[in-house]
């Protein structure tokens, strides 16, 4: 990740990923992970959007608090830590849906539902590794030959 803005890169892998964990608190400080299908990500200003269902806790936990996006996809790692709203926008809802969309919510469902809510995560900072399989063997195979240290990949840390 080095000939283009790092932050944008980052995005564009996490949007590529499509399925991230979402990890926000409940009010008792427990943390509770969860797959969401990443329906956008916005470059500038570092967004991320995600749906689900008003009264879940994804909403729930997610409004107004920090919260955590993590995605792994083909040799890259990211943990995005940021903070989240709930956005009640049937326009932006319409956009996101799709069959996949529907079967979630159920046959029937429509985005125009108040029951479905959009989260919006602005990244505040984030972390990543990028390493494909091959190259983290060899890093790993020369680092035990030589007795060094395996580095295989890029490992950065990004403000937003």
């Amino acid at each position: 990740m080095a000939d283009k803005d790092p932050r944008i890169e980052l995005l564009e892998k996490v949007e590529k990923a499509g399925i991230a964990m979402l990890t926000t608190a409940h009010p008792d400080g427990t943390l509770e992970s969860r797959p969401m299908a990443v329906q956008e990500v916005e470059t500038e200003p570092g967004v991320l959007w995600f749906i689900t269902r008003a009264s879940g806790d994804a909403a729930q936990d997610s409004e107004g608090r920090p919260v955590n996006v993590a995605v792994q996809d083909d040799g890259f790692w990211a943990s995005v830590a940021g903070h989240g709203a709930i956005v009640r926008d049937d326009e932006r809802k319409r956009e996101y849906w799709n069959s996949s969309t529907e079967a979630f919510f159920g046959e029937g469902a429509q985005p125009e539902d108040p029951e479905i809510v959009l989260v919006r995560v602005q990244a505040d900072s984030a972390e990543y590794w990028d390493s494909g399989a091959a190259s983290t063997v060899v890093e790993i195979v020369k680092a035990k030959l030589s007795g060094g240290e395996a580095r295989p990949g890029d490992h950065d840390t990004v403000e937003f």
